[in-house]
């Protein structure tokens, strides 16, 4: 996809962050832009200052987590715009620590918006797309904790997204859809504000009891030290500015520095070693 003036992009987490930073990007090469996002507030005021800039915008509040609430997205962007030509589905949330400490409902959460709301975007969207047969691309927030070994469910739901990422592409080419084009945005560490997500943490994901004091504020530490050290890395707009060379190249994953070269090296010599381990497989 190379021409992007006059056509409608869709962004979920849209009201900041990368999220954010997209949606400025797509009104900067004259797209019709539609923000999604959980956090009304902060949706509405992304609104705001894109329509003060002069966009053509909408915003819908959505929990992406929710098959219903990406329906209806997709509902109120073709009653305004009647088509959708760019879909990014970049909504996530942060989840650290060992995972046999997590909770049940810390899995549900984390899960339900970084992989299930990809999976609900792509059975939504996906078919508008194939009946337009116009020329479209989906990018699909991943991290670069999904190429190596993350940390937490966040690294095993960034991992999934990759999958889905590239079985959907393969699923397209087999399928013999050829005008919809799909990416998967890896970023490394940028200056977001993820480590914070627990504000939009919806009721029905909330643990029933809360860590004990002590375990809390050592919690809090970590994560203010974590935070510390966002702020010191890219930033968003750079994260949107590399996502939009390459989807225009075309690239299926868009990586935006080598902070993980080395670790995906070795983690790729541990595969081809284990591979390699035992030869050519003995046929009957």
């Amino acid at each position: 996809m190379k021409e992007f003036k006059d056509k409608v992009a869709v962004i979920t987490g849209a009201a900041s962050g990368i999220g954010r930073a997209l949606a400025d990007n797509c009104f900067k090469e004259g797209m019709k832009v539609v923000l999604a996002d959980i956090e009304e507030p902060a949706l509405l005021q992304a609104e705001k200052e894109m329509k003060d800039a002069g966009a053509d915008v909408l915003a819908v509040v959505t929990d992406v987590s929710k098959a219903e609430d990406v329906e209806n997205l997709a509902r109120k962007t073709i009653e305004k715009f009647g088509a959708v030509h760019l879909l990014f589905n970049n909504a996530g949330v942060g989840g650290w620590g060992p995972i046999w400490e997590n909770t049940i409902k810390d899995w549900q959460w984390i899960l339900g918006v970084n992989l299930w709301g990809v999976v609900h975007g792509i059975r939504t969207f996906i078919p508008i797309m194939i009946e337009q047969d116009s020329q479209c691309h989906v990018v699909n927030t991943a991290s670069g904790f999904g190429l190596i070994t993350g940390t937490g469910i966040y690294g095993v739901s960034k991992h999934a997204v990759v999958a889905l990422t590239e079985i959907l592409a393969n699923d397209l080419r087999n399928n013999q859809i050829s005008n919809i084009k799909v990416s998967v945005l890896c970023p490394g560490i940028v200056n977001t504000r993820i480590l914070d997500a627990d504000r939009n943490r919806q009721v029905e994901f909330e643990n029933e009891e809360p860590l004990d004091p002590e375990a809390e504020a050592e919690r809090e530490e970590g994560r203010e030290k974590m935070k510390a050290f966002y702020a010191t890395n890219m930033g968003p707009d750079t994260v949107a500015d590399i996502t939009f060379q390459d989807i225009k190249k075309n690239r299926i994953f868009i990586v935006t520095d080598n902070i993980i070269k080395g670790f995906f090296q070795q983690r790729s010599k541990k595969i081809m070693k284990a591979i390699d381990a035992h030869g050519e497989p003995q046929r009957v």
